[in-house]
Parts: structure tokens; sequence; C-alpha cells
């Protein structure tokens, strides 16, 4: 039986004018010490629950201005809004932390308890936000302050090594160690721009010049499995307040948010769609208007109102051809079973069957390549508006790939794939990436899904027998059309997500012989004998309820045209893989404008891991209302046993301080 659509919430009407206060001084974590907050309150409105953010992108750079219209919209619909700067971050006292430190999120529960105990408030209290936001509401709503009732954590994280740093527990590339500390960069040193801010916080922003140590810093000299990892993990299950949570299928916070969201212990409710790393009002392919989304989930759990239509539980966007939006009482879906595929020796992925003859197993090895990756897109890291993956065809020839047969039929897959990979005594690679595309009639090879196992944590002792490394992949909904094919890729780069592994090395995997022989291979194997196979879980399409989404009005932005740029050159004489990717926002305000521009460049050489090196450097510009200019300007060259980090601001066009790192 067809169920009738549903609809997606619509934005209802504001009630309210909006009242702005700058600077409001809350206490942090630190006795004497204050956050910098900006405050907006429905007029009229008498006491109201409260709305929190705490994010390093600080409340008058790019990201709280970006934020503004949120801001005023739950403001405008009753609620009292916060938006507030990290600790050391924008007129917040003290000096910036490191990424998801326990005293962050001490900060984060201090501002949820002082916002409840305003006159403005009601004692409920609300927290949210995009990214670090996202990151930081997770952290807070898992040390369970008693007046946290709801959260709205979108694309955020729960593990700052695995999740962001060492994915996987591996050496990271350019999106921690290139964008985001580019970032941090801008964010912290920054002098603050407001009239009243600058008078007020000069001598703050001065000291900090001198203590602060960046992302970059901490994040390398913390290296992969370090203790201090353990201390930043947060326990989504401790979470029991009701919890909306938003992933990207494409964003590089996808299976952590989809994880969090599964451990959280309370009402919940999962948005995800084909989105990069961006708010999903302003995404540039399938937007929603998660804010209405959001203003009802605060207006049931902390206005008590009750909800007009009984909806499903996950809300998501299915991948593949056309696409479209659909509902589920759960993530994953129900599913039909698994379709399990085993490789050959001849490079082809077969169907699996539990009856029929024995299979003879043997090895196929295949030799490291440092240049894969970099067709994968940048959806493992921090962009918003591009880097959709590419054909992966050129990779995956450089890969140990197994191709299927054309289906017969489409085939709708929901949930994580999962690969049983037996890696046999030849290997000497440490890493094992493992990728599913869907490859059309014009054997265009689209990424599904990947995952990555290190192979040396831990490593079976070397007895001359192989050994099995399941690999759970990406959760996705993608629609596998009827003609195409399924691939599976095993590789062991992933550049410049990750590091490159250093020398040359070998990946063996046992697999089946011919083709006649996967008849009578079940998952686990058939007589003793085990091949490599790939696990898909099938939903029926049937089941999974239509919606019909609304698109956010576009507004009209101050915001000028950016001028990005993203390159993959490869060099096939010398057997080089070269990215460039250049990013540039400029927005205009009442206060002044903003101008950030990075660019980021990463090479390696197949069969050079110890060659490849990392340049970004960028700047950002400040131009306030009454004509001073601030600049802060920053370079990072990274190589595989050294890096420097150098830091000049200047003011006015004149230099006012440089700082440098050096780390080896």
């Amino acid at each position: 039986m067809t169920r009738p659509p549903i609809r997606f919430p619509r934005s209802r009407p504001p009630r309210y004018e909006v009242e702005f206060t700058g600077d409001v001084r809350i206490p942090s974590s630190v006795p004497g010490l204050t956050l910098g907050g900006d405050l907006y309150l429905p007029k009229g409105a008498g006491r109201v629950p409260a709305l929190v953010t705490v994010h390093t992108g600080r409340k008058d750079g790019l990201g709280g201005i970006a934020a503004r219209k949120y801001l005023r919209y739950f403001a405008e619909r009753g609620y009292a809004v916060l938006y507030v700067d990290s600790f050391g971050i924008g007129t917040s006292e003290g000096v910036p932390r490191p990424i998801l430190s326990p005293e962050e999120v001490d900060d984060g529960v201090s501002v949820v308890e002082w916002a409840a105990a305003q006159p403005w408030c009601t004692g409920r209290v609300g927290m949210w936000g995009l990214s670090h936001g996202g990151m930081t509401t997770l952290a807070v709503a898992s040390r369970q302050p008693p007046h946290l009732r709801a959260i709205f954590p979108v694309m955020g994280w729960t593990d700052a090594e695995r999740d962001l740093v060492h994915p996987a527990g591996l050496r990271g590339g350019i999106g921690m160690f290139g964008h985001l500390s580019l970032y941090n960069i801008f964010c912290a040193l920054l002098p603050p721009l407001r009239e009243h801010d600058k008078a007020e916080h000069e001598t703050l922003w001065k000291e900090r010049l001198e203590k602060f140590e960046p992302w970059f810093a901490d994040s390398w000299l913390h290296p992969p499995g370090h203790p201090v990892w353990e201390q930043r993990r947060v326990d989504a299950r401790r979470i029991t307040v009701p919890s909306l949570c938003v992933a990207g299928w494409r964003d590089l916070f996808c299976a952590s948010m989809i994880t969090a969201y599964q451990q959280i212990r309370g009402p919940k409710r999962l948005l995800v769609g084909p989105w990069l790393h961006t708010f999903p009002d302003v995404a540039g392919v399938e937007p929603v208007p998660s804010a209405a989304l959001a203003c009802a989930w605060w207006d049931r759990w902390l206005h008590g109102e009750v909800p007009r239509t009984r909806e499903r539980p996950a809300t998501f966007f299915v991948q593949g051809g056309e696409g479209r939006w659909v509902q589920a009482p759960r993530w994953p879906p129900e599913k039909t079973g698994d379709q399990v595929f085993v490789a050959a020796r001849s490079g082809h992925l077969y169907r699996s069957n539990r009856t029929g003859r024995s299979t003879a197993v043997v090895t196929t090895v295949c030799r490291s390549d440092d240049t894969v990756g970099a067709l994968s897109g940048l959806t493992k890291h921090p962009i918003d508006k591009f880097g959709y993956p590419l054909d992966q065809h050129e990779d995956d020839t450089r890969s140990l790939a197994f191709t299927s047969a054309p289906f017969p039929e489409p085939v709708l897959v929901a949930g994580s794939p999962t690969a049983r990979v037996i890696i046999t005594p030849a290997t000497s690679a440490s890493r094992c990436v493992v990728k599913v595309t869907d490859v059309d009639e014009q054997d265009r090879s689209v990424l599904v899904s990947m995952g990555v196992a290190d192979l040396d944590s831990p490593r079976p002792q070397r007895n001359g027998s192989p050994y099995v490394v399941q690999v759970r992949l990406d959760p996705t909904c993608y629609r596998l059309a009827a003609g195409h094919r399924l691939r599976l890729v095993l590789a062991m780069a992933d550049v410049p997500r990750l590091w490159p592994a250093g020398k040359p090395a070998l990946l063996g995997v046992r697999v089946i012989q011919a083709s006649g022989d996967y008849v009578g291979l079940a998952a686990e194997g058939y007589g003793g004998n085990t091949a490599t196979t790939l696990s898909l879980p099938v939903c029926d399409p049937a089941s999974l309820t239509d919606v019909v989404v609304d698109p956010p009005e576009r507004r009209t932005s101050a915001r000028d045209v950016p001028k990005d740029r993203w390159e993959i050159t490869r060099d096939h004489l010398g057997d080089a893989v070269r990215l460039t990717v250049a990013k540039e926002d400029r927005v205009r305000y009442t206060e002044g404008s903003l101008a950030m521009r990075t660019l980021l460049g990463f090479e390696v050489a197949n069969g050079d891991a110890a060659g490849a090196r990392m340049l970004a450097s960028g700047e950002k510009t400040a131009e306030t209302a009454d004509g001073d200019r601030a600049t802060v300007r920053a370079e990072i060259d990274m190589r595989a046993a050294a890096a420097t980090v150098t830091a000049e601001v200047l003011i006015n066009g004149t230099p006012f301080c440089t700082r440098e790192w050096t780390l080896s």
C-alpha cells in the first residue's frame, strides 16, 4: 500500500520584534574570566526559553555574521537567543583552547546554566550549532546540565581524533592541518571589530597575541593514539535530552553524526541530505528549511506544544538518479536483507549464493599508489559549496577493483555497507581504504560510500595465515539503477584526506579463483575457505514514505560572488598528483566588511610519500565602519617529518605582530 506523502514543516510567521544587546558578559568555567555573547530578545514576550550556541567562529566574524539570520529567526518566534564566542576567541577572555578539550565543554555547561538563571528566561534552555557549534552541543548535552532540555546539533562530531584530526586513527591530511588550521588562526588573532568591543578588549587581544597556540600545533604534537584524544571523546550514550540531529551524506562528519543519533537515549529525530559541510537552508544542492524544523522542535520541547502531525523519526534523501526525500520509523530503515558479493581474481564481483559447489581461493596483490584519493572530492574536508566526488575511474584503475554484472533491477542501499577483507601475509601496507562505487553504462564510477582500516592497530602475529579485517563503510542511502554495476575498490591511499603512508607497500587479499567458483560462498566462507566479500544492506523502497519539501526562501545577500577554485592535476610522466583549492568569502554588513581568502596546495609523487608537501596560505581582512583595517595573514608548510606555521597581524597595512611555530 502506497502511503500519502508527508510535507516538510513550513516556517511559521514571526511574532516579535527583536531587541539586540552586544557583548553580554557570561561567566566561563574559569573563575574571574568571562565569555562574550550577543543576545537577541523577543520584545514584549516576557520570560521565554533560551537558545544557546557556543562557537569558535566568532560572533563578529564570517561564521557569526552568517548565523545572524537564524539568531533573529528564532528570536522573532519567541526565544531568547545567545551566540557566544568560545574561550579566548573574539571578546571572550582567556587564551584559545585545544579543540574539544574538557574545559571547552565546561564553558558550554556554564553558559547553559547562566542563561537559565536570567530574568528573561523560563529556565528551559536549548542548544544548537553547526560544525564546531554542533560538536559543542553534543559534548555539553553529554554532561547533562539540569536546565538543558533539547538540542539541535548540525554536522558535529564526538571524537576529535578519529572524526577530524586523524581519520580512523591514521595521520590526517589537509582537513585539519590545512583548512581548519588557517581558520583557527584567523579567528583567534583578528582583533575585536565593533567599536565598543575594540575599546573594551584591546588589551585582552594584545595579550592573546603572545600566548596563542594554534590547533595545528596541538594536532601535530598529539599523533594518532595519543592518550590526550581519549580525554576529548564524547559519549553520546549519555545524551538523554530530545535531539534533532542533522547530517550530510557528503559531509566529513556524516558517520559521526549518525552514530551519535543512534546512541542518544532520549527522544530524537534525524535529518540527512546530500550536503557538504553547510547549513541545510543554504546548501547548494537540495536545500531544506531546517530552521523551520528546528523551531517546531523547540516549540515542542521548550514551549510544550503538541505537534499537529505525527511524523516518522528519520528523514533522509535517497541519492542516485533523480533522488527523493523520504521518511522511515528509524535509521537505518528496516532492511529486506543483505546482498553479499565476493571478489574474484579476474576483477569480477559476483553475487554470493549459499548453495552449490565449493570454491577455490587464491591471492591477488596490488602495489601501493600514493596518488589515489583526490578524485573522491572534498567530502572529507570542511568545504561548504563545492567539491562533490568526481569520476573515480582513474583511481579505480590504480587500485584493486572488482566489478559486478549489471543489475537487472534497481537496488536501494540504506545503511552502512561492510567489507570483509581477507588480508594475506604478503601484505606490508599499513592501511586499507575501501570504496564502493556505482558504475553506469558509460563506465563512469560514482562514489557511493567509503571506509578505512588501520592494518597496524592491531596487526595479528605474522604466522603465515591470512586474517580478517572488517571495514564498516560510511552510512549512505543510495539507489543503484537497473543496468548499473557495483564496484568494490581496495587502495592503500586516500590523499589528501590522509597523509601518505610512507615507503611503497603491498596489499594482498584472498579472492576466489574463477568466475564459476563463487557459487556456494557465503559471507563467512565455505568449506573452511574464505575470500573477500562486500555486504550491502538492502531496503524495500515501498517501506519509505515520500516527503514533499518546499525549498527555503532565497533572500538577496550582500555577499559578493566568491572566487572558488578546485583543480586536480596529474603529471603522468612523473606519476604525481597535485591538488589546488582556492576559496574566497566576502561579506558587507552594517559594521563594515570582511574578506577571507585561502589557497591550499598538496602534491605527492607515487613512490615518494616522504616527499609529500602541503602549502596552505591565506588572509582575513576586516574593514570597520570608521575606516580601520585589520588583517591576519597565515602560512603553513607541512611535510612528512616537519612543519612551519607563521602568522602576521597588520593594522592599517602596518605589521603589528608576527608569530612562528616550527614543529618536527
